[in-house]
């Protein structure tokens, strides 16, 4: 992967021959990065490498050949690399072209809750709309080829993929709203006198407490008041969202998994209570922590956990910091920081909401390059700006950041950096249906190269008992040296799209303290509820079959995620997955809405295995430590 560099190259070969004591090397052309097979250039480079002594012996040969070179040797002696296959190359692709990341990760969480849901809304005799379901997936997947999603292509990918994703979320958005809404429609809400059913979906498998926000009728300016069912009002804030439009904010408590819960909403004005929220200009305070803004920078200067008596930053917190990024070839592709970091100037900051149940400070800033001078009669004005808005919940232990940013340089790259007090010698990020643990230490060369790494939901610093989980909801990039957590927001590479992330973007990350490590801490929970948010939908008074709170599916213990409840492609069988996040042999206990007529052990390609026992709606799987498991059931 560095045939670019033969320097480079050279000292790799040599410290592979070091450990290994291999000198000889197959190289295989299948299809090239963008096509075709070997280039002439390749083949012209390998040849000048061929005179250096150092140079392993070359073959070139097919796939069929290589087969069959392994069938006939003896491969016991060779050395094992037990980690990550690390590829030092292209490190932007985890960051370049956000809006493409962005709705990746939209459209998977959407169309995964539409199929959970879709499939649950049977029972009742709802549609699965199996044939619309697969078009929304086929628009998504074909964004997912490089050099789309990694963000590697030209413009016109970026017209294109947008309108696929556009596509997907109008499928999603319908069936997601139809099936929930058929749902609701059998769940006896009769005892509702004084109101309007709210109901709040949950389509995660645990039991879970969130925020929630009900959109209210547009143009009304009328009080409004939640009750659960006791009668007991629920704490809620009324949030405005646009010119006409405005939504109510409420904390939901214990909602079931893969299920709903019902609430009573009242038009009338909420009771004034006292909250566990207090926000200034350079404060915010919850039962949790208490975050102190500096007023001359910005930035977070001190987050204090209040349940441990434990101050999280050893410096400023929450800077977004703009670095000068210059890779050497391939712009979209590679990170090139230079160590060059540029200044932006502090605007205002102000409270934007102080409510019971959320309060935000809002800090606003610009950036214009150092040097730079702009035609008159504007030479100084700036040329990209950044909103950072900092949030606290009543009853809720993260802290949550938004930045807004109306972004236009060049080669330069975003980082949010949050300098912490929590040290170890390695840190953990989530990889799908996993984690891996990467060195935070630069003490060898395989670990300097780790310049950015990929994560999905979070990555994680802990130590013994005390520890921090960095979440994100659209980003992929990320780099924790030392105690120094960075989330990667934005690139603005110049080829070979030169409007790469030129525009604005709204991003979302947040911090998440716990006591102990990540597993007793449920990042991976947290991580998937930061994702994927609650879906409170309004109902009708009516008589129904269903209770006012009920769960479809359960799944136990809780190191399991379910991450799939789908119809089988070629039947009505319910497909069914899961997988172990905490390195953990268990059994796992599935309970079912009915009792299934067959189930047998399947996989990715929804075949057919083994038969699994099952008794009445229960059944239960051996469960290895980091394994996935996928079910097909017929009821």
């Amino acid at each position: 992967n560095e045939v670019n560099d033969p320097a480079r190259t050279v000292d790799q070969l040599r410290q592979f021959e070091a450990n290994t004591g291999f000198r000889k090397m197959l190289i295989l052309f299948g299809v090239g990065d963008h096509g075709g097979g070997p280039s002439n250039e390749m083949l012209d480079r390998i040849e000048h490498l061929k005179t250096l002594d150092i140079f392993p012996a070359i073959e070139k040969g097919t796939a069929g050949g290589y087969l069959d070179w392994l069938r006939k040797s003896d491969l016991s002696g060779l050395p094992v690399w037990n980690d990550e296959l690390y590829l030092e190359y292209h490190q932007g692709t985890y960051t370049t072209q956000a809006n493409a990341k962005e709705g990746n990760r939209r459209s998977e969480v959407l169309l995964t809750n539409a199929e959970k849901f879709s499939t649950l809304a049977t029972i009742s005799g709802g549609a699965y709309n199996r044939n619309d379901l697969e078009e929304a997936w086929r628009n998504v997947l074909f964004n997912q080829f490089h050099d789309i999603l990694p963000g590697s292509g030209i413009r016109e990918n970026y017209i294109d993929a947008a309108e696929k994703y556009k596509a997907a979320d109008a499928i999603g958005t319908f069936e997601l709203k139809r099936s929930i809404n058929q749902i609701a429609k059998q769940v006896n809400t009769s005892t509702v006198r004084k109101g309007t059913p709210v109901f709040v979906f949950n389509s995660l498998s645990w039991e879970r407490s969130d925020a929630g926000a009900i959109a209210l009728n547009e143009g009304d300016d009328i009080g409004y008041a939640l009750f659960d069912l006791t009668g007991k009002e629920v704490s809620s804030q009324v949030v405005r969202t646009g010119k006409y439009s405005r939504e109510l904010l409420f904390k939901a408590d214990r909602i079931p998994p893969c299920g709903y819960k019902m609430y009573e909403l009242r038009k009338q004005a909420p009771a004034a209570g006292a909250g566990t929220l207090s926000v200034s200009r350079t404060s915010l305070e919850n039962e949790f922590f208490r975050i102190a803004i500096d007023p001359d920078s910005g930035w977070v200067k001190s987050i204090l956990d209040k349940r441990n008596g434990k101050e999280l930053l050893k410096g400023f917190g929450g800077e977004v910091q703009l670095l000068e990024d210059k890779p050497r070839a391939w712009d979209a592709w590679n990170v090139g920081l230079t160590g060059v970091k540029f200044p932006t100037k502090l605007r205002t900051i102000e409270v934007a909401e102080s409510g019971p149940v959320r309060a935000t400070v809002r800090i606003s800033r610009d950036y214009l390059k150092p040097g730079v001078r702009k035609d008159p009669p504007t030479p100084e004005y700036p040329s990209s700006f950044f909103t950072q808005e900092i949030t606290l919940y009543s009853g809720i232990d993260r802290i949550d950041f938004k930045t807004d940013a109306d972004w236009w340089e060049e080669r330069t790259m975003i980082k949010v950096a949050f300098p912490v007090t929590v040290n170890d010698t390695v840190a953990t990020y989530e990889i799908p249906y996993g984690t891996i643990r990467r060195s935070t230490q630069m003490r060898n060369s395989w670990d300097s190269a780790k310049v950015e790494v990929p994560a999905e939901r979070w990555a994680d610093l802990s130590q013994d008992d005390y520890g921090i989980s960095l979440l994100n909801k659209s980003k992929y990039g990320y780099d924790i040296k030392g105690s120094v957590m960075r989330l990667s927001l934005l690139r603005s590479p110049v080829w070979p799209d030169p409007t790469a992330d030129r525009g604005k973007h709204s991003i979302e990350y947040s911090l998440y303290p716990h006591r102990g490590g990540w597993k007793q801490a449920n990042t991976v929970q947290r991580g998937y509820e930061y994702n994927t948010p609650l879906l409170p939908v309004m109902g009708e008074v009516h008589k129904g079959k269903s209770p006012s709170s009920y769960s479809f599916v359960k799944l136990s213990p809780d190191n399991l995620v379910l991450t799939e409840i789908k119809k089988a492609e070629d039947s009505e069988a319910w497909v069914v997955q899961w997988y172990d996040s905490r390195g953990e042999d268990v059994q796992a206990q599935l309970t079912l809405p009915r009792p299934p007529k067959k189930v047998v052990v399947s996989n990715f390609l929804e075949e057919d295995g083994a038969p699994v026992d099952h008794a009445g709606n229960t059944v239960t799987m051996p469960t290895k430590k980091n394994s996935v498991v996928t079910l097909k059931i017929s009821f």
